[in-house]
């Protein structure tokens, strides 16, 4: 069987999960006898300044080579200017702000407390403290007894003025400048179920920044009776929304049906790398190959190597690794291109359930894979890992992964400064720096990107392996955790995680700070449960989760598709 897989990036040495993923999966394929070639660009490395805007920068020579088993055709790319990047990216920024006002997403309730609606932007950190931007518009809902004032604290580097508005009352107006201020605000009388809307005059785009700002909010609190009730600003309704996921993905495939075409193309072109001779190749060369595989959301090239083996008879196959709790992975072309693929690969049943209820593929669940070779080298070495860093005598909580807001690592390092107060222990995180917000060294040791041999060795070494991102595919670290015996922690509302860790058996499923601090003290004070954890996660990952076992099973749906060639 001749198959091509297409990629933006590939090489052994890159970092990223999906990237990793498709390394180990074609070398296992070439092992099992496909005659694989893979069709990518010269790129390695990428930096995003923007959440719409990806840089890449060359880091491979154009042309063929061979390696570990491969035939891999590489593709010259380039960016986009600066200035054509930034037409392609405010008109996204702009049209994702207004679909939350504009296409009403599920009903939440504060449930008792507060919480933080439509118009606020990520959650960012400064000087130690969080706070978030809001734009034009912002919305609090509040639900308790007897609510007779409602403030927040805010400044803004350039003068601004707005009004509050609660329960489609205006209330009064404010003016803010550079000074940090707070503002309160009484209804004419005291209420049990209020919608806050902060109204402001005008908003600027910053320099290099694609979103339209009014002004940063840095706390959030109302009064009610004799109490004063702060919102965390990490308190935001999305979080809520990932219990309820059936609401969640249908106002996420509404919006995204909704889209004009133009914005795919210009989500495509801004994330790239963009290669007008790869695009040729697979033009040109498709029906050479007996199966044709795209892979990877959000990046353009799976939809590419769809069409293109659909344009010239061939099988197709999609490796969409899709977050799909994340409004990102969601556009219409996107959907098509897993209707029209004869095969979609799924990590986990979770994924596999909705791309075939929601966008009518033929999806199978496919899982990711583990060497078990590389987590039995004898250069491994936790104790190395503790010395370097002085951790002897702590206990290690270890976030391996991205840290970029969609990891929720904000919300691990508020659960592990909890649990530490019960419990002494200390937080590390291992990953590429996606938003460049700083992480006080009390909170973390932070250690960025590192080289293989050292992640190992910090599994080696964690007591604890707990990542609380809200959105994968799969999870691989947690498997990769499994293998040195490590009690793992994930994301209750992640539901490829949820699918992957049963809990009590190899690992903690987790909703809310509390909990997951209550686990880490509970691990840790009772090491034989943590030991029992680690034991079971391994066995259930030499069972099911080998490079092996996977591209044995992407092999023989391949076959069935490509007529048993």
């Amino acid at each position: 069987m001749k198959a091509l897989h297409v990629t933006y990036r590939f090489g052994e040495e890159i970092i990223g999960g999906a990237e990793k993923y498709l390394w180990n999966l074609s070398t296992q394929l070439a092992r099992q006898g496909v005659e694989l070639t893979v069709a990518t660009t010269t790129a390695r490395e990428f930096r995003s300044p923007t959440r719409w805007n990806v840089f890449w920068k060359k880091g491979y020579p154009r042309g063929e080579e061979h390696a570990s088993g491969l035939r891999i055709l590489r593709f010259p790319f380039r960016n986009h200017p600066r200035w054509l990047a930034a037409l392609y990216g405010i008109p996204l920024q702009s049209r994702f702000d207004s679909e939350q006002w504009d296409f009403e997403p599920p009903a939440i309730t504060a449930e008792g407390g507060g919480l933080l609606v439509r118009g606020w932007h990520f959650e960012e950190r400064s000087g130690g403290a969080s706070h978030r931007w809001i734009g034009r518009r912002a919305e609090i809902a509040i639900r308790d007894e007897y609510v007779w004032e409602v403030g927040f604290s805010a400044y803004s580097p350039w003068k601004n003025s707005g009004e509050v508005v609660i329960n489609g009352k205006r209330i009064g107006g404010f003016n803010v400048n550079r000074d940090i201020q707070y503002f309160a605000f009484k209804p004419p009388e005291p209420l049990s179920d209020l919608n806050v809307e902060i109204r402001l005059k005008k908003a600027r785009r910053p320099w290099k920044d694609l979103r339209r700002l009014g002004m940063i909010v840095t706390a959030v609190s109302y009064k009610a009776g004799d109490r004063t009730v702060e919102i965390p600003l990490h308190r935001h309704y999305l979080s809520l929304l990932h219990e309820r996921k059936e609401e969640l993905l249908g106002w996420f495939e509404k919006r995204a049906q909704s889209r004009p075409k133009r914005f795919s193309r210009y989500f495509d072109l801004c994330r790239g790398p963009f290669s007008p001779e790869l695009s040729r190749y697979l033009f040109l060369h498709a029906r050479e190959y007996d199966i044709i595989l795209g892979h990877n959301f959000p990046h353009p090239y799976l939809a590419e190597a769809v069409k293109a083996g659909k344009r010239a008879g061939i099988p197709t196959a999609a490796l969409p690794l899709a977050h799909l709790e994340d409004d990102y992975y969601h556009w219409e072309h996107y959907y098509t291109a897993l209707e029209s693929a004869d095969l979609t690969f799924a990590l986990s049943d979770y994924s596999r359930d909705i791309f075939r209820e929601r966008f009518h593929a033929n999806a199978h669940t496919l899982g990711a894979g583990i060497d078990p070779g590389e987590f039995e080298s004898s250069n491994t070495n936790g104790d190395r890992f503790r010395k370097k860093y002085e951790l002897q005598e702590t206990p290690i909580i270890l976030f391996v992964g991205r840290k970029s807001w969609p990891k929720r690592y904000p919300a691990l390092i508020r659960s592990v400064r909890a649990a530490s107060r019960i419990h002494p222990c200390r937080l590390v995180m291992i990953g590429p720096d996606e938003d460049g917000q700083s992480i006080p060294p009390e909170d973390a040791l932070y250690l960025g990107k590192q080289d293989r041999g050292t992640i190992l060795d910090a599994y080696a070494a964690c007591d604890v392996f707990a990542n609380l991102s809200d959105s994968e595919s799969f999870g691989m670290v947690f498997t990769e955790a499994w293998m040195f015996e490590k009690p793992v922690i994930g994301y209750r509302n992640c539901g490829a995680v949820a699918s992957l860790i049963e809990e009590g058996k190899d690992g903690f499923l987790c909703g809310s700070d509390e909990e997951t601090a209550g686990r880490i003290v509970e691990i840790l004070q009772n090491p034989s449960l943590g030991a029992g954890l680690g034991r079971a996660g391994r066995e259930k990952t030499l069972n099911r989760f080998t490079w092996e076992k996977v591209a044995s099973r992407a092999k023989e749906l391949y076959g069935e598709i490509a007529g048993g060639k």
